[in-house]
């Protein structure tokens, strides 16, 4: 075995790994710290080719290292991993020479350098995503030496200056030159102030970018100080902000439309953040009331305290409904507390704001004072109710007067007189019956119409209201028949009786005097899902499908000689709807014009 000219203790003891190998790439000797570095013992590493220990990926560099001894080089450095006898790998840093007597065989030294390899992938790896989190956040990172006024700065420093990262020395004035106009002396004043006087740095400012691009940054830096609390050098950061400031303007812009519309309009607007239980009114919401903006804190219970009692259970009733989605918004009148203790009418309106499963998660909404409008309904409702009343009772006595005279002393009244009496009390019934239709119309209105809801017997009804327009169908030759569906025997509505009764005669009258002649009007019943339907069928003309839509309107008829050739005040069907939607139903028209229509009447099953 070839042995070394060294001292034997100093290839005994050593703690590298020492070897002499030949060009075969055979080990010749080694020394004992391969065993404690590597597991294997020397009769195993004698035997085996020393590339078999190395990993994989490093045996061509190896290779290529090892042929430049063979090609001249007399001494080479290099890395690469060892095999363990565990299985796992070592970095070892290797020196490797030629050996003067042998060509054919060369000695290297071997140091396990690991724990520093780890500890450099690891700062690289560290690096790397430095890098990575500043090109995400657009933010780089930079440092200036005081004294030497050495200035370095990363990466994503040189991408927001739009430049290419180089290695030349760049310099203060190459880092603040490049922002534009005023921002440049801020900078500088501000960096002068941090060497100076140990200050922060805190400022935004435009930039120049190499491509001409204009940019908003936001420039940040500690002070770096000595044991003698001078400062010597400068860290900071700078980040592009150009979409933030953007955004920050555009919201600006927004804000101040919002502001200027806030002020443009006397309504007040709320906004509850039902997640945090934050509220905002705004100042007119706060003025309706009579209170100034420090007045009356941001907070549901405020707004909930100055609801008049009779209406608060309501108001929370709608919000409820309005949260589980059963309206498509909150809406509703109430009264609320003025500063001064009266109270004015709001009209409040709200729409909540949902997240993906549905769930209301804000609340926006706008208060409308309408006491004025409130006042207004209310007087033309009390001139109305007393103008009808007084007109009621005269016009009762003449029609009263007129129908005498017209049944009873007809045969000796001069024809002339006949006629203009027959005149007279078809007109005062008309009148009759617009007066009492704007009666029912004003009590609907200010919500002043009883209703008492009971269980009412649908045969009966119908019978009743069959025979009373029997007469009135004679004289316009018309038929009237019951043809139900479901037998009205076993059928009863919830339903106020005599409201229920003033509908069917208002849809069975309309019916009878908008037919043909020899038409025939049909009555039906029937019940689907706990809900009663009467319908009255007629034999008519129809109505145009441009009209079907506004027969429920007020002073609305097929055609404006309806009123007179026919009689009506316009009214009844509007009526009719309010009538039937205060019993908790619903009215609803088919027709076909030159078919006849059919209204049907929709009401819970008792």
């Amino acid at each position: 075995m070839t042995r070394l000219n060294d001292p034997e203790a100093l290839f005994k003891y050593a703690l590298d790994l020492m070897c002499i190998a030949g060009t075969d790439g055979v080990f010749r000797n080694v020394n004992p710290a391969w065993i404690d570095t590597l597991g294997f013992d020397e009769a195993f590493l004698l035997e085996a080719p020393f590339m078999d220990l190395v990993h994989p990926e490093d045996r061509d560099a190896t290779h290529l290292a090892l042929n430049k001894l063979e090609h001249g080089l007399k001494v080479i450095d290099f890395e690469n991993r060892v095999r363990h006898k565990q299985g796992h790998y070592i970095w070892v840093q290797w020196r490797a020479h030629i050996s003067e007597d042998d060509h054919t065989l060369f000695y290297a030294i071997g140091r396990d350098i690991t724990k520093a390899k780890r500890k450099a992938l690891r700062t690289e790896n560290d690096i790397r995503l430095l890098e990575m989190a500043e090109n995400t956040a657009h933010v780089g990172h930079w440092h200036l030496n005081t004294q030497t006024g050495l200035l370095k700065w990363s990466n994503e420093v040189y991408n927001i200056y739009g430049r290419k990262p180089n290695t030349a020395d760049i310099s203060l004035d190459d880092f603040i030159g490049a922002f534009v106009g005023a921002d440049r002396a801020v900078v500088w004043t501000q960096v002068e102030n941090a060497i100076r006087n140990g200050t922060d740095i805190q400022t935004d400012a435009r930039l120049l970018r190499d491509d001409n691009a204009t940019c908003y940054v936001s420039v940040r830096a500690v002070c770096e100080k000595d044991d003698h609390d001078k400062v010597v050098g400068l860290f900071g950061i700078i980040q592009d902000i150009t979409v933030e400031k953007q955004h920050h303007e555009s919201l600006r812009s927004k804000e101040e439309l919002m502001s200027m519309a806030f002020r443009a309009t006397s309504d007040g607007i709320w906004d509850w953040d039902l997640q945090t239980d934050q509220v905002w009114f705004s100042p007119q919401w706060k003025a309706q009331l009579g209170y100034t903006d420090e007045e009356i804190s941001n907070s549901f219970e405020s707004w909930a305290d100055l609801i008049c009692d009779e209406d608060r259970e309501k108001a929370m009733d709608e919000l409820e409904r309005h949260f589980r989605g059963e309206t498509p918004r909150f809406e509703m009148v109430q009264r609320l507390r003025h500063k001064d203790g009266h109270y004015i009418f709001i009209l409040s309106r709200a729409e909540a704001l949902r997240n993906e499963q549905g769930q209301p998660i804000r609340l926006v909404g706008a208060h409308t004072d309408i006491t004025e409008m409130k006042q207004l309904e209310q007087a033309k409702s009390e001139f109305t109710s007393i103008v009808s009343h007084e007109l009621r009772t005269p016009l009762t006595a003449i029609h009263g007067a007129l129908g005498l005279l017209s049944n009873t002393m007809s045969k000796d009244l001069p024809p002339p007189v006949k006629n203009l009496v027959e005149i007279a009390n078809n007109n005062s019934n008309r009148l009759i019956l617009l007066v009492n239709d704007i009666l029912d119309m004003e009590k609907l209105q200010s919500a002043r119409m009883d209703f008492n809801i009971t269980s009412v017997a649908v045969e009966e009804l119908l019978s009743l209201a069959l025979k009373n327009h029997q007469a009135y169908a004679s004289q316009y030759n018309v038929t009237l028949t019951l043809a139900p569906q479901v037998p009205p025997s076993s059928l009863y509505v919830l339903a106020d009786s005599d409201r229920l009764m003033q509908v069917i005669s208002n849809l069975l009258s309309n019916a009878i005097k908008f037919s043909n002649e020899g038409g025939t009007v049909t009555l039906t019943t029937d019940c689907k899902d706990g809900q009663v339907v009467i319908s009255i069928l007629d034999t008519g003309r129809g109505i145009p499908k441009s009209l079907q839509k506004k027969v429920f309107d007020k002073f609305i008829q097929a055609d404006s000689s309806d009123q007179r050739a026919k009689g009506g005040t316009g009214l009844g069907l509007s009526i009719a709807k309010a009538l039937i939607e205060k019993m908790n139903g619903k009215i609803a028209l088919k027709s076909i014009e030159g078919k006849g229509s059919t209204f049907s009447v929709t009401l819970p099953e008792a």
